[in-house]
């Protein structure tokens, strides 16, 4: 067997559920019919030591059977009912879990959080996040990861959840109601803290976090405190967006560009 096909086949059988010895051992033995266990462990490198519980797990298993005596030799099987089994095995675990651990997350919630630090991270709660919201999405970002995670929100939007967006820039497709945030000076805030993100799915879980180059980071959690703030968070953009887009030309001359006049008084944000 090729070196690196070895080495795949190896690493596979690991990920099923064999230990490294098992998977060396029975390599050696579907190579090499009918060899006693000290050959098994001179082929494979399993230790003397650990051989004959490795091989007995091996038989009990239904991968090799044991014949004659002075010395016992062994003759692995082909591995296809091991693996139909396996499968079979966790199909029905997956199954289980499906109808009956969602029972499980029925009783009341520990409202802890989790921390995220690294963009990938942060990418990955929220697109896994999108892909398990049912009824609603509410969320604010910007229009460079909304894009990025537009046929996420496509697929939720086709099963039936209503999707409500507010997004700095101009985004490349829309998706559901979508509200545009005034944009006058607000490079100079990402500059500052990195892009931000606030989602809530199904009103049960919420995220907010930033993405910025080596210093991305977010918090996701199902406290309800939480929630209200991030919702209230989102409606407040989505009035201040329907309130500018009657009465831009007003605010800008009463207020300067954005609100700046009350930014500058106030110091926030």
């Amino acid at each position: 067997m090729a070196k690196d096909k070895f080495k795949g086949v190896l690493n596979e059988l690991t990920r099923i559920g064999f230990n490294s010895y098992e998977a060396k051992a029975y390599i050696a033995l579907i190579q090499n019919p009918d060899i006693s266990a000290y050959e098994i462990s001179k082929i494979s490198g399993v230790p003397q030591s650990k051989i004959y519980e490795t091989i007995k797990r091996i038989v009990e298993q239904g991968l090799a059977v044991a014949s004659g005596s002075n010395p016992v030799k062994y003759v692995g099987f082909p591995i296809d009912e091991f693996l139909e089994r396996y499968r079979t095995n966790v199909d029905e675990s997956i199954k289980y879990l499906r109808e009956n651990i969602k029972s499980l997350s029925e009783q009341p919630s520990v409202e802890y959080m989790w921390h995220f630090k690294e963009e990938n991270q942060l990418y990955n709660k929220i697109r896994s996040m999108i892909m398990q919201a049912q009824e609603n999405i509410y969320l604010e970002m910007w229009a460079q990861d909304y894009d990025i995670f537009f046929d996420d929100i496509l697929q939720a939007k086709e099963r039936g959840a209503y999707v409500v967006a507010v997004l700095y820039g101009r985004a490349k497709r829309e998706i559901g109601r979508v509200y545009y945030h005034q944009m006058e000076n607000m490079e100079f805030q990402v500059n500052r803290y990195g892009r931000w993100i606030n989602i809530v799915a199904d009103k049960k879980e919420c995220l907010f976090g930033t993405v910025k180059p080596g210093e991305s980071g977010g918090v996701w959690t199902q406290n309800k405190s939480f929630m209200l703030l991030s919702e209230s968070f989102i409606l407040h953009d989505i009035l201040i967006a329907e309130i500018y887009a009657k009465h831009k030309d007003l605010l800008d001359r009463t207020y300067g560009p954005n609100m700046e006049k009350i930014r500058r008084a106030i110091n926030i944000g």
